[in-house]
């Protein structure tokens, strides 16, 4: 189960059900580590290098995946430093 940590709507669920909090484990994400984001993303495309013709460039690839990621974290905290908004980079949407 995954909830958004934003708002009184979390906060209400916590004081309704305790057990959110006594009985589960809290997974809060954070930035991942470069070495995980080359190696999850070259694990995504290993497989089907072949087929998208990008074996020769594979290394490259995966890099400016991770620059991109990267750079949406870092813009991310600029956005939440400016207008006080969250914006969640999370393992899902650098997968997706």
């Amino acid at each position: 189960m995954a909830m958004s940590p934003l708002g009184d709507i979390f906060t209400t669920r916590l004081r309704m059900f305790p057990s959110l909090v006594n009985c589960c484990t809290l997974d809060w994400f954070t930035d991942w580590p470069e070495e995980a984001l080359l190696g999850v993303g070259k694990g995504q495309l290993v497989d089907n290098a072949a087929n998208l013709g990008i074996e020769e460039n594979l290394g490259e690839i995966v890099e400016m995946i991770k620059r991109i990621h990267k750079t949406v974290e870092h813009k991310s905290r600029a956005y939440y430093d400016s207008l006080r908004r969250y914006n969640y980079v999370t393992p899902k949407s650098f997968l997706e």
